[in-house]
């Protein structure tokens, strides 16, 4: 059985009161079935039709139910497929579902065969402008300005919001910024100096990639000194409660040592005192510039090898 990624066909969903119509496609809808590797395990997924979608039992009263909540959604655009996934080492039955707008929201939905409920949900709102964002993370931007005098110079090429409710509990907002020199993407890829950022609702950094935009201001004469500095810049007092657990670098006899070296030659792990804290990983290439910052997870770093 071949591996294919999932999915999605372009379905027209629109509302009535209160029961949904579908607009049917004249043209019949080819489907493909496979096997993709994500997360926790293989996902078998096959792509459904819009008659398929509403004909599964308990999906028309989820989607009125979903739409109460979001009513605009009742006009957006639907995509759809069966998956079957491993999860916790068991298999799970659920129904994927897209929803997108013409405009700059759209939703993903995953759907619960077994309890037809929708389980879980991710709001996205694409082209926030700087003027939109919460005091809070407009005020850590302002940091990161601070960190070159280049990086204020760069233009916002691509931003979104996006939100995750999983089982009923809303978690916090996040916000996703792209910035280069021209403050446009050609062909989907950008050139020159740029960086990528995102926060929480309270302005915490989440991540920061900044290759080819050398963080001048940064104090120390090494990359962990400048490490230590950057995380005081990001998070302020909160750094104290960071130390370095391991610094790991490729060697040069690694077969990845050249494919690497010009954004990642290495890693510093910054662990937190405290356990209701996650660790922090900071990248540096081979000129030992530092060129990433993450707030990652135990788990992770376990996986990879660097605790």
């Amino acid at each position: 059985m071949k591996k294919v990624a999932t999915a999605f066909l372009t379905i027209s969903l629109l509302a009535t009161t209160p029961v949904f119509a579908a607009e049917q496609e004249s043209n019949q809808i080819q489907q493909e079935e496979g096997m993709t590797e994500q997360g926790e395990g293989y996902y078998w997924s096959k792509d459904l039709t819009v008659d398929e979608i509403l004909a599964q039992e308990g999906m028309k009263s989820a989607l009125e139910s979903f739409c109460d909540k979001f009513p605009q959604a009742k006009a957006y655009k639907i995509m759809g497929s069966k998956v079957e996934k491993i999860e916790n080492d068991e298999k799970k039955n659920v129904i994927h579902l897209f929803l997108a707008s013409d405009e700059k929201e759209s939703f993903f939905l995953e759907f619960d065969i077994e309890t037809e409920k929708i389980t879980e949900y991710t709001q996205a709102v694409e082209n926030i402008s700087e003027s939109e964002l919460p005091d809070k993370v407009q005020a850590s931007l302002d940091k990161v300005y601070s960190l070159s005098p280049e990086v204020k110079n760069l233009k916002l090429y691509g931003s979104t919001m996006y939100s995750s409710t999983i089982k009923g509990e809303e978690g916090s907002k996040k916000y996703s910024l792209r910035f280069n020199e021209s403050g446009k993407i050609v062909e989907g890829k950008t050139t020159g100096k740029e960086f990528s950022i995102t926060f929480d609702e309270t302005g915490k950094v989440l991540y920061f990639y900044f290759d080819s935009l050398p963080l001048v201001n940064l104090e120390g004469n090494t990359k962990e000194e400048k490490a230590q500095d950057l995380l005081k810049r990001l998070y302020g007092e909160e750094a104290n409660e960071y130390k370095i657990k391991k610094v790991n670098e490729i060697s040069k006899d690694d077969p990845n040592y050249k494919e690497n070296k010009d954004f990642m030659r290495g890693s510093i792990v910054f662990m937190p005192t405290s356990s209701e804290k996650e660790p922090i990983l900071v990248q540096f290439n081979t000129k030992d510039e530092l060129t990433m910052s993450e707030v990652t997870t135990r788990d992770f770093l376990e996986d990879v090898g660097l605790l």
